[in-house]
Formats: structure tokens, C-alpha cells, sequence
């Protein structure tokens, strides 16, 4: 099963216990703020599960404050009620949120990896570099179409601050690099991958280089707080290297680059 499929699929799901719930509410309690409360569990489902993380928490603040303004504006004569109201529906929207960002998070790459195993990285379960190729000719192809331009950002750590470290904890701190600070801080539409030993890419549908100049930025320092949480010299010389391209600025650059992931060429033939 695709990922998109599990979205529309619990969607479905989603929209069935809405207007379940709905049916089976006494005419008291189905006014219209309360029946535009629970189709706002939707906002906060859909925005967790298309856009991930980032996608749940503005779904979430979207939804409390709409049904705040509601609330209040419904009964304002009650002032005990709507707070009642208020607090149960913001934590149900916040739960809601939270496990349909999580699901964007974790479930992306597994379907990924149960469908085409080759296409996933072992260690960190974000894609690797022959399924990034692909992704890349699919965004060349969608440009040719569409002209929707993107960008393509590579993070290279220096190998050398990881040997003194034993096997095993290199691997973990490479896995949890990949998990919690990569994927963790991008877009639920950004597709992560792992390229090399330490090295990762990210593709930014839809932003130019400027765009991806800003989130380049804050991932590198994401990868520095992470690299000197636990003893790594983030400072010292070609600690942390960066790579922003823009198709189709360097459509040159880019092209190669898809070509020598197909080929599984190393990172350090990608420059």
C-alpha cells in the first residue's frame, strides 16, 4: 500500500466517525458551532496526515481557534460551558494532530520500504539514494510539465568526527540524525534521504533558493546542537558541508546528480 492511500483511506475513516458522531448527537447538542467543532477534527486529521509535523500543529492552532471563536460567540451567556467546551475539543484536536503527524512521519518511509525494500535506507529508513534518483526525475518531469521549480539541498558531516566512536553508537547517532533531526525538521511534502555514510539530501518541492537557502540554514544548525549535544566538534573545519541547488537554475547539476545516484555512485562523486 502507498502512503497516499493509507491518507485517503484514513480520511474515510475519519469522515465516517464525524458524521457518525454527528447522527447520533440529540438535537441539543448538534448545533451548528458543535457540528463545525467535530468537522475541524478534520482539519487538524488532514493537515497531520498530508504535511506531517509541522502540517499537524498549524492544523492544529487553525482548528482550536476557529472553534474558540465559536464557542464563545455561541455561548457567550454561559461562560462555564464554553470553557468546558473549549478545553475538550482543543485537546481532542491536539491528540488528533499529534498521532496523524506522527503517522505522516513513521508511515511515509515504511510503505516505502514494504514496497520497494531496495529503495530505503537500512539504517535510517529515509529513502536512499537510487529511490531519490527516481524522485528527482519524477520533479524534472513535473517541471517540464508544470514548470513547478525545486530545490535540491545536500548535508555532508564530516566522517572523520565519527571515528573515534565505536560502531555501534556511530550507527545509532547516524540513525537518529536521519530520523529525529532530518526528517524531523521538514515539511511532511520534503523528501528526505541518505546518500552516503553521512550524508544526506533533501528534496524541496515547489521552493526556490531562496526558500531552501532558509530551511538550509536551520538544519544545519538542527545537525550542529545535535553533533555537539554529544561530544561531536560541530565547529571544527568542514565539520558540516552544504550543497543548494534550484532546478531548473542548475538543471545541469541536477540532472548529473540523478544520473550518478541511479548508478550508486558515492557522495563524494556527487560534487
Amino acid at each position: 500500500m502507498k502512503y497516499s492511500r493509507f491518507e485517503i483511506l484514513a480520511m474515510i475513516v475519519g469522515i465516517a466517525a464525524v458524521i457518525g458522531t454527528a447522527a447520533s448527537s440529540s438535537a441539543d447538542t448538534s448545533t451548528a458551532s458543535e457540528i463545525i467543532g467535530q468537522v475541524l477534527i478534520l482539519v487538524a486529521l488532514f493537515a497531520g496526515l498530508h504535511y506531517g509535523r509541522k502540517g499537524a500543529l498549524a492544523g492544529f492552532l487553525c482548528a482550536a481557534v476557529i472553534y474558540t471563536i465559536l464557542d464563545f460567540a455561541t455561548h457567550s451567556k454561559d461562560l462555564g460551558i464554553a470553557l468546558q467546551l473549549m478545553v475538550i475539543r482543543i485537546i481532542v484536536y491536539a491528540l488528533v494532530a499529534f498521532v496523524a503527524g506522527e503517522l505522516n512521519a513513521r508511515l511515509k518511509y515504511l510503505f516505502t520500504k514494504l514496497e520497494h525494500h531496495d529503495y530505503v535506507d537500512d539504517v535510517t529508513s529515509l529513502y536512499n539514494a537510487k529511490y531519490l534518483s527516481k524522485l528527482m526525475e519524477k520533479y524534472i518531469s513535473e517541471f517540464d510539465r508544470y514548470g513547478s521549480q525545486f530545490s535540491l539541498v545536500n548535508f555532508a558531516i564530516n566522517e572523520e568526527l565519527f571515528k573515534p566512536l565505536k560502531n555501534k553508537f556511530k550507527i545509532k547517532l547516524i540513525k537518529d540524525l536521519g530520523n529525529s533531526v532530518v526528517r524531523g525538521n521538514i515539511r511532511g511534502a520534503d523528501e528526505a534521504a541518505r546518500i552516503g555514510s553521512t550524508t544526506f539530501s533533501v528534496l524541496f518541492p515547489n521552493t526556490n533558493f531562496d526558500g531552501a537557502t532558509c530551511a538550509t540554514i536551520r538544519i544545519k544548525g538542527k545537525i550542529a546542537s545535535f553533533l555537539d549535544r554529544h561530544g561531536l566538534d560541530s565547529e571544527s573545519e568542514g565539520a558540516i558541508k552544504t550543497e543548494i541547488h534550484e532546478y531548473p537554475k542548475d538543471k545541469e547539476t541536477i540532472e548529473t546528480l540523478a544520473v550518478n545516484l541511479a548508478q550508486g555512485k558515492p557522495s563524494t562523486d556527487l560534487e
